[in-house]
């Protein structure tokens, strides 16, 4: 094991070792349709909450027969980047796609002139470095062992799953009043949920009553996620060996304020500092 994450630069960004830069290089050109969604994060940002979510408004919406509620969340919202053209092409409209792709890697060059539809969660960047690091020790790919202080390091370097969370989220942000997309905060998803699906579902082009609303906040709480095998990717069976058997969780805690069980002083400084320093005049802040 080593003191570093294992990733493949994919256009000079670190990605997932699931992902290449051949695989990347046939989606570039994926013809997109005017019902496609893709649920887009920073990797440790909300994504399965969120496919979740998704996936419920859509059987909800629809109100047809559906095997759907029978399949996983990663087989009713695939990870694109991950399945590749061919099997993403397969996937019957209306699709839903889960991605960590950065706003200029989406497929069509702009994704706010896209017909196309991108639901986006930012999550703040210290509870997303404290979950990317239990991730990194739990996944078998990452090859990862360090402990905390050394991911630190790796986080604030870009050197770990999907780079800069800098980068990454001011660029969607910017974006963020575009008619087709839905900027959304991971902790106003907490402080809220039946807002946040409310929300999702109107931008899904649902209108879903305040009972049906509720049931789904209920379904996409995070204890009936992590007991719900067809909503907690350890029960995913493509995936199943891509944990290791320490006892973790891929559904660790979802709570708002990790970092503080984390981050030493001189650490929040040296994070504080550098936000301060690339998020200046982004009106993007957290609490």
């Amino acid at each position: 094991m080593m003191a570093a994450v294992t990733t493949n630069i994919v256009n000079g960004i670190p990605f997932p070792v699931l992902v290449d830069q051949a695989k990347y290089d046939a989606l570039r050109d994926f013809p997109l349709r005017s019902d496609d969604f893709f649920l887009v994060t920073h990797i440790k940002s909300g994504t399965t909450w969120l496919q979740q979510i998704s996936k419920l408004v859509k059987i909800k919406g629809e109100k047809t027969s559906t095997k759907d509620e029978d399949k996983h969340i990663f087989e009713t919202c695939p990870w694109f980047e991950v399945i590749g053209k061919e099997a993403a092409m397969s996937v019957p409209s209306p699709r839903l796609f889960k991605t960590h792709l950065p706003y200029h890697m989406i497929p069509g060059g702009d994704p706010a002139s896209s017909v196309a539809k991108f639901i986006y969660v930012a999550r703040n960047p210290k509870d997303v470095a404290v979950s990317l690091y239990h991730h990194s020790r739990l996944l078998t790919h990452c090859e990862f062992d360090g402990d905390w202080d050394c991911f630190f390091e790796l986080f604030m370097e870009g050197k770990c799953e999907m780079g800069s969370w800098f980068d990454h989220v001011s660029d969607w942000w910017k974006h963020r009043d575009a008619k087709n997309i839905l900027f959304l905060k991971y902790e106003d998803m907490k402080r809220d949920l039946p807002a946040a699906v409310m929300s999702i579902s109107k931008f899904m082009g649902y209108d879903l009553d305040q009972a049906t609303i509720e049931n789904i906040a209920e379904q996409s709480s995070f204890e009936s996620m992590k007991a719900n095998p067809l909503a907690n990717p350890q029960h995913f069976e493509p995936l199943k060996n891509n944990f290791k058997d320490t006892g973790g969780n891929f559904i660790r805690k979802g709570i708002v304020g990790d970092w503080k069980n984390h981050f030493n002083e001189e650490q929040l400084a040296r994070f504080n500092a550098e936000y301060a320093k690339r998020m200046a005049g982004t009106g993007l802040e957290y609490d």
